[in-house]
Formats: structure tokens, C-alpha cells, sequence
């Protein structure tokens, strides 16, 4: 920690927002974190009519909350393990850069009030990734499935135009945290009918003309805006 870093008081009495969104006081353990989001996604889950936005920030609190609960059990331990999943996330990053492509992150405020600037970009968080034109392919995504347990908070992820096939559709099942994904003039096909199965938060869906039968389209959640590549538009 710098000689500028916070006080051990004054990390120890933060009361970080994502436990105010869950309606927690500290101190808090895992169970009463799993107890409160589920008693507030009963109410608010779209598919009870409940505002999508602000179902995602509970589901954005419930993963901030576990990871401060981790993070106060025993904070050299979390740092170890952050520390190897930020490696491994910038892995990911550094690869999608050279690919020509972009990212978006999210850093994380109690780790910054708790340790300092010196260390709170080990929390950093890979929300967002672009990667458009044929570099977008098979490969790039065999590497998002083998990082995918860093890549948790991965959100976003748009491969438009890219070279990926089915086989490297199926490599993406893992990114379970993702909301928005386009594979708009990609090579995915038959595949594209079993995503909305893998990740329970999607809520927008963009793939090729012809990637989906007309049943298929049909028994798409209503959670899920669909745009496919001919101009279809369904939610």
C-alpha cells in the first residue's frame, strides 16, 4: 500500500453501494448476500414484469457483494487469487487489441478504498469487447472460452462480421455473464438456436440471415431483442 493509500479505519467502516442495492449492512456474509438478491429478483425479474435495467444492477450488485465479501474473509488471499485472474484477463485484452479490436472496463471502488490506486487495477473488469472483420475467428474464440472463468464480468460481446463458425460459437457457452451479443454476418448457423439456453441475462441477440428457423424465432424469450442480419427484427 502507498504512504497516500487509506486508512485501515477508514476501508474497514466503507460501505460499498452494491450492499445498499441488496438492502445490507456490514458485516455480511456469502448466505446473506445469496438470501437478499434472491428475495429481490422474485419482484424483479422482467419475466415478472419487473424493469430489465434495474434487474441488471441487482444481478451487478449481487457479483460486486460476493466479491466484498471474499475480499473483507481475507484480503491477501483474494489479492493472490485477482491477481492471476487479471493476468489471465489481460491475456485476453492484449489479443484482442493486436487483433485489432477494442475493449471496455470497469474498475472496482472498494478495492481502490480499501488498498490504494497501488493495487485496485488487479479488479479491474473486462465488461465490453469489439472485434469486428475476419480476425474475429474460430481461434480468438477457443481463447475466450479457455479464459471464460476471467471473464466472468464480460457484458458485451460484439464479433460483427467476423469468421467464426459454429464450433467457435459453442466455444463462447462459458461467458454466462454476457447481456449483448452480435454475431451479425458471421458463419454461425444451426448452433444459434441453443444461445438463448446459455446465458440467462442475454437480452440482445444479433445473428446472420438464415442462422435461425422461423420456430426458432418464435420461441426466443421475450427477454431477448433479436435483430438478425436481413433487417428482422423481433423482442
Amino acid at each position: 500500500m502507498s504512504a497516500t493509500g487509506p486508512s485501515s479505519s477508514a476501508a474497514d467502516s466503507f460501505h460499498p453501494p452494491c450492499l445498499t442495492v441488496l438492502g445490507l449492512m456490514p458485516p455480511v456474509t456469502a448466505e446473506d448476500v445469496k438470501q437478499a438478491y434472491r428475495a429481490k429478483a422474485m419482484a424483479m425479474h422482467p419475466d415478472r414484469g419487473g424493469d430489465p435495467a434495474q434487474f441488471i444492477l441487482l444481478q451487478k450488485a449481487f457479483d460486486e457483494a460476493n466479491e466484498f465479501v471474499k475480499f473483507k474473509a481475507g484480503k491477501l488471499e483474494w489479492l493472490g487469487a485477482k491477481i492471476e485472474a487479471y493476468a489471465q484477463q489481460q491475456e485476453v485484452v492484449t489479443e484482442t487489441i493486436e487483433r485489432g479490436g477494442e475493449v471496455g472496463m470497469e474498475d472496482s471502488d472498494f478495492l481502490l478504498k480499501s488498498f490504494g490506486e497501488d493495487f485496485a487495477h488487479v479488479a479491474d473488469r473486462l465488461v465490453m469487447l469489439r472485434l469486428h472483420g475476419p480476425r474475429a475467428d474460430d481461434v480468438f474464440s477457443i481463447l475466450l472460452g479457455f479464459r471464460a472463468e476471467s471473464l466472468k464480468d464480460l457484458a458485451t460481446l460484439d464479433l460483427r462480421g467476423g469468421s467464426i463458425t459454429d464450433e467457435g460459437l459453442l466455444q463462447l457457452k462459458e461467458l454466462k455473464a454476457l447481456r449483448s451479443l452480435d454475431l451479425r454476418g458471421t458463419a454461425v448457423g444451426k448452433v444459434a438456436a441453443e444461445i438463448p439456453q446459455w446465458f440467462e441475462r442475454l437480452e440482445f441477440l444479433g445473428l446472420p440471415k438464415g442462422a435461425l428457423s422461423m420456430f426458432a424465432r418464435l420461441a426466443m424469450p421475450r427477454r431477448i431483442k433479436l435483430v438478425m442480419g436481413d433487417g428482422t427484427e423481433t423482442t
